[in-house]
């Protein structure tokens, strides 16, 4: 067995009788280059779609950002104020009492 696999590497495939011997060998070999074909297709397909997901998270994390901004400004004591303007409500000019242990 190791004799003839030697041989497979070392007979020319253009000599008389080098293709027709070596058939196996051959169609293995076309056997591997198209399952490496395949693979770096679906590798590309993957690849792709990472970034895909990579800069619908980035999206979702600007338009996050944006909105803790709006957020924190809705917080700010001027602004309650212009909202309780029309309402009976009326805010509080006595600071909070804090209770420490």
């Amino acid at each position: 067995m190791l004799k003839r696999r030697k041989k497979t590497l070392k007979v020319n495939f253009f000599e008389k009788g080098g293709i027709s011997n070596n058939v196996t060998f051959i169609l293995f070999v076309v056997l591997l280059m198209i399952i490496q074909i395949g693979i770096s297709l679906k590798s590309e397909k993957t690849i792709i779609l990472i970034r895909e997901s990579e800069k619908k998270i980035f999206d979702l994390q600007m338009k996050s950002r944006s909105l803790t901004i709006k957020m924190m400004g809705l917080y700010k004591r001027s602004v309650i104020k212009a909202k309780l303007k029309d309402s009976e409500l009326i805010d509080s000019d006595k600071l909070p009492l804090i209770i420490e242990r």
